[in-house]
């Protein structure tokens, strides 16, 4: 039996929690952490309104507003907040808040709250502007995601003491893994691989047209492609697929439920998702938590999440003929599937490192919440 000693209160300050996203989940994340820690927590929510946070932002310890997008109402309540000094802890969600919150605490010097800001991917990888780099110096730690991520900050903040940037993983919520695989409302293909992802023009370093190609010199030709996500590239997509004559094997997904989505995970041969630019990618665990092996490129946050040939594989980004082989290999060989399966799932289960329980592990430790054995 262990006992935890709470901070007081933190204030976390996101631009948005209850929606779908990796930023979003990992902020979900984090509130359930202190919820499990007992730690008070209000939520500021730049984007959120009353509508979606509903019950899930009222509790014992936690109190959420909304601001239904509009930057002064959310930059005056910050104010407000931070100025009450009733705080052990300001978490700053993304570093485009970063300024204003550090310009506030700058005009209260007796202020004791302590300072952290969550450094996801790529808002953080290129071309930092001066005064937030200015402001990263005043932060008393900054949790990446990635040691990539953590890299990339170095590396633009010269000055910044490499002491106080900490890697701080993602994780699976507790809750969303709960989710048993539902009767699925369309046939399923018999043999068919995975991606989950946003279909938008600007989230083609995800590597869906990479897939699509790869998809067309497989050695299985009744191989199907089913892409579960939605936006405004589809079209192009489409377009793509009928290309590369592979138009009757790919398949877009919408609307799907979790249920659904972990019946599509169960299900497949392998998740499929070569992107050239995680900044850690939640998604491969969902997939790894769901017995999928997973197929990624060694890029950028994908390599804290999969190890190459133990976990999952790795391929070049944009390498065509590589994830061919990648697909073909997973596909034909029954051992190696079954090996990448229980070796990802082992990740994301027990004591694996992106569990919800080592998540919370590492949230106590950065907020100095001290465990002490109980009598």
């Amino acid at each position: 039996m262990a006992s935890v000693r709470p901070a007081r209160r933190i204030l976390l300050l996101f631009t948005a929690v209850y929606a779908n996203g990796g930023i979003q989940r990992f902020n979900q994340t984090f509130i359930a952490a202190m919820a499990s820690l007992g730690v008070q927590c209000d939520v500021l929510s730049m984007h959120d309104t009353d509508a979606s946070i509903g019950s899930r932002g009222r509790g014992p310890n936690l109190h959420a507003i909304g601001f239904s997008g509009s930057r002064v109402r959310f930059a005056c309540a910050a104010m407000r907040a931070v100025w009450s000094r009733k705080y052990d802890w300001v978490l700053i969600g993304h570093i485009n808040l970063l300024t204003l919150v550090m310009a506030v605490i700058a005009t209260q010097p007796l202020m004791r709250a302590r300072t952290v800001l969550i450094a996801h991917g790529i808002e953080v990888w290129y071309r930092i502007p001066r005064m937030r780099r200015q402001a990263l110096r005043r932060v008393d730690s900054i949790l990446c995601v990635s040691a990539y991520t953590r890299s990339r900050v170095l590396d633009q903040t010269p000055g910044l003491p490499p002491e106080r940037l900490k890697i701080f993983p993602n994780a699976l919520g507790d809750t969303w893994t709960q989710a048993s695989p539902s009767a699925l409302p369309r046939s399923l293909p018999q043999r068919y691989i995975l991606s989950v992802t946003r279909l938008e023009v600007g989230d083609r370093y995800k590597g869906i047209v990479s897939v699509i190609e790869a998809l067309s010199m497989t050695e299985d030709a009744s191989l199907q492609y089913i892409i579960v996500g939605e936006g405004s590239d589809r079209p192009f997509l489409q377009w793509v697929a009928a290309r590369f004559n592979v138009g009757e094997r790919v398949h877009f997904w919408s609307g799907v439920t979790d249920p659904e989505l972990t019946g599509l995970y169960t299900r497949c041969q392998a998740f499929v998702l070569p992107s050239g630019k995680e900044g850690f990618g939640i998604v491969f665990l969902e997939a790894m938590f769901f017995g999928a092996p997973v197929i990624a490129a060694a890029e950028k946050g994908a390599l804290d999440v999969v190890r190459d040939n133990e976990t999952g594989l790795l391929v070049p980004f944009g390498d065509c003929i590589a994830l061919k082989r990648a697909v073909d290999r997973i596909c034909s060989d029954d051992v190696l599937r079954e090996r990448l399966r229980k070796a990802g799932r082992s990740t994301v289960t027990g004591d694996g490192a992106f569990t919800f329980a080592r998540f919370v592990e590492r949230s106590a430790q950065v907020l100095e919440i001290a465990r002490v054995a109980a009598a």
